[in-house]
Parts: structure tokens; sequence; C-alpha cells
């Protein structure tokens, strides 16, 4: 294992592969990122993965904007499937409280360019007919929303990292970090 790195990266989950990834098409070379286990053993192996695109945070939607079309692009990149699936996103309200805050929504939703629909109980029930709508006011549906396979997308990243020079190393356990004044000290 190498002893001096330009970054590294600790931790081999959805975010570590994603920072490592990221660093290399950014340019960097000299990246390591090191894993106690094996990738996506850790919180990600049993993360959700829903990915909803739009966000009550303008800057936080256009980051999943950003991410959805990363998403897409790393199977072409990478041949890994990323596990990346447009499903929509319905958000029913039970009462006209709920469809306010869906309004406020819709507003967010259109200044970050997010496509949503307004639908009635009726055409809830139409579209997805084993929904009880009897008590809805409405709902806010969000056609454009998915999920991810926290799995597979990690191990899309990896790929792409290696192919862009990073050395990924596993079963090394990272204790400490020590700042000597000029650098980093990492104990493993």
């Amino acid at each position: 294992m190498k002893s001096h790195v330009k970054a590294l990266v600790v931790g081999g989950g959805a975010i570590g592969t994603s920072i490592a990834y990221h660093l290399a098409r950014a340019g960097w070379d000299d990246v390591m990122l090191l894993e106690r286990d094996e990738l996506t053993s850790g919180s990600t192996w049993h993360a959700a993965g829903l990915l909803p695109l739009f966000n009550m945070s303008y800057a936080t939607t256009h980051i999943h904007k950003y991410s959805v079309e990363f998403y897409k692009s790393l199977e072409a990149e990478t041949g890994l499937n990323a596990g990346f699936s447009i499903v929509g996103n319905l958000r029913m309200a039970q009462t006209d409280a709920r469809m306010d805050e869906y309004m406020l929504y819709a507003s967010t939703a259109e200044t970050a360019e997010v496509p949503y629909e307004w639908m009635t109980p009726a055409q809830i029930k139409d579209r997805w007919p084993l929904v009880r709508t009897e008590d809805l006011k409405g709902a806010i549906y969000h056609p454009t929303d998915g999920y991810i396979n926290p799995a597979d997308v990690t191990m899309a990243m990896a790929k792409g990292a290696r192919q862009r020079g990073v050395l990924i190393e596993r079963k090394w356990q990272v204790d400490g970090y020590e700042w000597t004044g000029s650098d980093w000290r990492v104990t493993v």
C-alpha cells in the first residue's frame, strides 16, 4: 500500500466512492480510498436509495438533479448498471393544510424546473386503482422521482474511480488522523 497520497478518502460506501470518483474526474491524481471491510458493507448496504428529484431546498434540488444526470451517464462510462429507476413520487394530502404545503412545494419546484402534476382523488384512483382515495383532498405527483440501488451505484462509481486512476484498498481500518504541521498522518 502507498504511504503518501495527495488525497485519502476513508470509507468505501456511496459517499466515499463518489468523492474519490469526482476528485479523479476533476483531474486529481494520486487519490486513494481505504475501506475497513468490503465496498458497500457499511450504511450503504442497507440504505433505501430513494431519490426524489424535488426537495424543498433550491440548492438540494439542484444537487439531486445533478445526481440523476450523473447516474444516467455512469453506466455508459463504466459498463455497470447503477440501478437507477424513474418511478415517480405521489404525495397525497388528507387536509387543506397539506394541500397548501404542496402549493409551496409547487412554487419551489417551478423555480428549480422540476416537473409536477396536480391530481384530484378521482385522477389518483384512475391511475392507481388500489389507492384508497375517499378521504383525500388531492395530491402532487413528481413524475421524474425515482430510486437508486445503493450497492450498484457504489460499485459503478468505484469502477469509474479506478478507471480514472484511484487506488482502492479494502481491509484497512483507519483508527486516527494527526496533523504533523505539514501533512496528515493516518493511523491504520
